[in-house]
């Protein structure tokens, strides 16, 4: 008696091993005790190296908050892993699996929803321009509200970070015809700095908040100014590994829970002394309390 071919096959199905389950990011990171946060040295008040090997900031401290969210859930003992990333290599190694939350300046776009998943918003801010001027006091607009923009006359070279959502929307003003201006990329914050200040460029964009604290770090800040409107509106995530639900979801917990405390302002006002939340800052941290 012949069998029918489909039950052969279902009995050949039956005596094969189940494939084992894909193991996610918190499982992993339960395995190795560690969670891989991606961090940058020239990105502050975000991210910024004080140390060999030890990183502070406002979205580092956010990461650090989801580290001790991980091992709550999982019941293991992880730490953080800082792997130190640039604008250049951030996604590319998110999207690659070789680190597992991003913890820096990374604006959300839907260009790069493409590529790796985000969590919710984790600030509000907008490409500002930092020009050279004499002694002279400068109005700072509250922490995630106003802006800076561009100065009557727009500068002939305005440096900008290489890689970034700032040096796209840069190139796209001048494309359009509303700057007319030379581009002149940097590798580092720092380094654009340094060609501000030596006067190898007339101005320098980058975030609000990152200008803010260059300009601090400056010889002479008061021969920095920060112009008075932003360029751009950008709204900042924790990036995190592409299809890894599980951990995109604790992020959004841990991020919806500072938020409902109010530990979430507190972190900011850590970081951004001297600056009250603004009303863009507060509306995004009344829009992430969402219950559990």
């Amino acid at each position: 008696m012949r069998c029918p071919r489909r039950l052969v096959i279902a009995a050949l199905a039956l005596a094969l091993p189940a494939a084992p389950a894909a193991a996610d990011a918190l499982d992993e990171a339960a395995a190795r005790g560690t969670l891989r946060l991606g961090v940058r040295a020239d990105a502050p008040p975000f991210s910024i190296s004080v140390e060999p090997g030890r990183y502070e900031g406002y979205s580092v401290d956010l990461c650090r908050a989801v580290v001790a969210a991980a091992a709550a859930k999982t019941g293991r003992p992880i730490r953080a892993d800082y792997v130190a990333v640039d604008a250049g290599n951030r996604l590319s190694l998110l999207a690659e699996g070789r680190i597992d939350l991003l913890c820096e300046a990374t604006s959300r776009t839907l260009g790069r929803a493409d590529r790796v998943d985000f969590s919710l918003p984790t600030f509000v801010t907008g490409a500002g321009l930092m020009i050279r001027i004499g002694p002279s006091p400068i109005a700072l607009p509250p922490l995630g509200g106003g802006g800076l923009g561009l100065p009557a006359q727009p500068p002939r070279r305005v440096g900008v970070l290489a890689g970034t959502t700032t040096e796209r929307a840069l190139r796209a003003y001048v494309a359009g015809g509303s700057l007319n201006t030379e581009i002149v990329e940097a590798a580092t914050h720092q380094d654009g700095l340094a060609a501000l200040t030596a006067g190898l460029t007339d101005a320098y964009t980058a975030d609000l908040e990152i200008l803010i604290a260059l300009r601090a770090q400056a010889a002479d800040p008061d021969a920095l100014a920060i112009a008075d409107q932003t360029l751009t509106l950008e709204t900042y995530a924790l990036g995190v590994r592409p299809g890894e639900r599980a951990l995109r979801v604790l992020a959004d917990r841990t991020i919806a829970e500072l938020a409902r405390s109010g530990r979430m302002i507190e972190v900011a006002e850590r970081h951004f002394p001297g600056r009250r939340p603004g009303e863009a800052f507060v509306a995004m941290t009344l829009l992430n309390a969402l219950p559990d």
